[in-house]
C-alpha cells in the first residue's frame, strides 16, 4: 500500500471525470436504443407502404411474375424479398408476383398478418403480410433487418464520438476548476504555516467558502485552547521562577549559615530556619501546580451531586489541629443543607484554602465563622469569615490576584489561596465576594452556587 494517499484535487477530478464517463456511457445506450426504436418504425412503415404498392400493382397481374431484385445503392438499403397470391373459391390460389430470391429468404409457413419476426441461419428478418380480402390478394414483404442495427450503432457511434475526444479536454477543464476551487483550502494552509508557537492568531473566516468554515471555526476553537494552555505553561514558569528565587536564595543562605557557625545553638536555628523556608516552597509548589491544573480545566467534568454542609464539616475537621495551635475557634452554622453539583476534590482544595487562609490571618484566640444558608433567589451560600485584621476597602478589589499578599508579610502565604478559590468557583459557575465581616471584623467570603435541591 502507498504510503502516500490520494490527493483531494485527484479524487474529486477522478469522481467528477468518473460521473461524466457514466453518464455519457448512459446517454450512449439510451441513445443507440432510441435510434434501434426509430429506424426500426422508419423501416417498417417502409416494409407497410411497398406491401400496398405490391398489393396494388398485383391487381394488374394474371399470371406469375417474377421479378430480380436489383443490387443496393444505398448503405442502408436491405435484402429484401416479396410474393404475391391471388386465392378464390374456385381455383385455389396461385402466385402472381415475387422475387427471385423468395424462395431463399421467405418462411415456408405463411405468418400471421402485419409484422412479424423470424430468425434465420445468417440473418434476423423483418416481415410484413398484407391480405386484400375483396380482392382475394395476399403479400409478403420480408426485410432484413441488419441495416436496422447499423444504423443504430452508426447514431449512437456519432453520438459518443465527440464526448470520447472531448473527454482529455473536460479532465483538464474539471482538473483546473477543482484546483480553483481548493483555492481557500491552500490559502488556510498558508495561515496555518505563518503561525508560531508565540503568536497563536485565530484565522480569518471573513473570505472562506461556507464549506470551509467549520473548519475553520474549529481550528481557531483548537488554537484558543492551544495558546490558553501555552500562556498557562509560560505563565506558571514565570511564576515558580520568580517566587521560588528568594525562598531558595533564602534556604542557601541559612545553610550556609549553619555551616559555619561552631555555636549549636545557632546551627539549629539556622536549621529550623531553613526547614520552615523548605516548608513554605513546598506549599509555594503545591499551590502552584493545583493552580497550574485548574488553569487548564475548562468545564466541570464528572460533577455529582453533593452536600456541601458535609464536605464542610469534613474540611473543618481537617483542619482542626491548625486551629488548636493557634487556640483558633472553629464555629459551622447550617441553616440548611444545600446540594449542589459540582467535584468533590476541586471543593474540597476550595474549602482548604478558605480555612487555611482565615487561621492564618486569625490572632491566637480568635475566631472562624462558617455559614451555609439559601438565599431567597434559591442560591446555595457558603460564607467564611475570620476575625483578623482583615483587608480595607480598597484593597478588596485586588483579592484573588496572584501572589497578591497586600503587605500582610508577617505570614508564611504565598497569594494563591485566593486565586485558587477564585478559579475553582469559575469552573462550578458559582460567584466568589470579597468583604469586611460584620460580626468578626476580619475577611468575609462568600460563595454562591446554583442549588441541585435543597433539604
Amino acid at each position: 500500500m502507498s504510503k502516500h494517499k490520494i490527493s483531494l484535487q485527484a479524487r474529486l477530478t477522478l469522481l467528477v471525470l468518473f460521473a461524466v464517463l457514466l453518464f455519457g456511457l448512459s446517454a450512449g445506450y439510451e441513445s443507440y436504443k432510441s435510434a434501434t426504436h426509430e429506424a426500426d418504425e422508419i423501416f417498417d412503415a417502409q416494409l407497410a407502404q411497398f406491401a400496398q404498392s405490391l398489393a396494388l400493382l398485383a391487381r394488374t397481374f394474371d399470371d406469375d411474375h417474377t421479378e430480380p431484385m436489383p443490387p443496393p445503392i444505398h448503405k442502408y438499403q436491405q435484402s429484401l424479398a416479396f410474393q404475391v397470391w391471388y386465392s378464390d373459391d374456385e381455383d385455389g390460389s396461385r402466385i402472381l408476383l415475387r422475387s427471385n430470391n423468395a424462395f431463399e429468404m421467405l418462411p415456408a409457413s405463411m405468418p400471421p398478418e402485419g409484422f412479424s419476426n423470424s430468425e434465420g441461419l445468417k440473418a434476423r428478418w423483418r416481415y410484413f403480410h398484407l391480405r386484400d380480402k375483396k380482392h382475394g390478394i395476399d403479400v409478403l414483404v420480408g426485410q432484413d433487418d441488419k441495416a436496422r442495427s447499423e444504423l443504430a450503432r452508426e447514431v449512437a457511434w456519432h453520438n459518443i464520438i465527440p464526448f470520447l475526444f472531448g473527454l482529455p479536454l473536460l479532465a483538464l477543464f474539471t482538473l483546473l476548476a477543482v484546483y480553483l476551487g481548493l483555492e481557500p483550502l491552500r490559502k488556510l494552509t498558508e495561515s496555518l504555516h505563518q503561525l508560531t508557537p508565540e503568536q497563536l492568531a485565530p484565522v480569518d473566516a471573513q473570505d472562506a467558502p461556507q464549506e470551509v468554515v467549520p473548519v475553520i471555526n474549529a481550528l481557531n476553537s483548537l488554537l484558543e485552547r492551544i495558546n490558553r494552555t501555552i500562556e498557562n505553561d509560560r505563565r506558571f514558569t514565570a511564576d515558580a521562577a520568580h517566587e521560588l528565587r528568594t525562598p531558595i536564595a533564602a534556604l542557601k543562605a541559612q545553610v550556609q549559615a549553619a555551616q559555619l557557625s561552631d555555636n549549636k545553638a545557632e546551627r539549629m536555628e539556622c536549621l529550623d530556619n531553613a526547614l520552615q523556608g523548605a516548608n513554605r516552597m513546598s506549599h509555594l509548589i503545591e499551590q502552584l501546580l493545583t493552580l497550574s491544573r485548574l488553569d487548564e480545566t475548562l468545564s466541570l467534568a464528572g460533577a455529582e451531586t453533593l452536600s456541601l454542609a458535609g464536605l464542610a464539616q469534613e474540611c473543618c475537621a481537617e483542619v482542626g489541629m491548625n486551629a488548636l495551635g493557634k487556640n483558633i475557634e472553629i464555629e459551622l452554622s447550617a441553616e440548611a443543607d444545600p446540594a449542589i453539583n459540582g467535584s468533590t476534590d476541586m471543593l474540597r482544595i476550595m474549602l482548604r484554602n478558605l480555612l487555611d487562609n482565615a487561621i492564618r490571618y486569625s490572632p491566637k484566640g480568635g475566631r472562624v465563622h462558617v455559614t451555609l444558608s439559601t438565599a431567597s433567589d434559591g442560591h446555595a451560600v457558603l460564607e467564611i469569615a475570620d476575625s483578623g485584621a482583615g483587608v480595607s476597602d480598597e484593597s478588596l478589589a485586588q483579592l484573588g490576584e496572584r501572589f497578591n499578599r497586600l503587605g500582610q508579610s508577617g505570614e508564611s502565604g504565598v497569594g494563591l489561596g485566593l486565586s485558587i478559590v477564585r478559579r475553582i468557583a469559575k469552573i462550578h459557575h458559582a460567584e466568589a465576594v470579597f468583604s469586611r465581616s460584620a460580626a468578626l471584623g476580619g475577611l468575609s467570603v462568600k460563595i454562591s452556587f446554583l442549588p441541585q435541591r435543597t433539604s
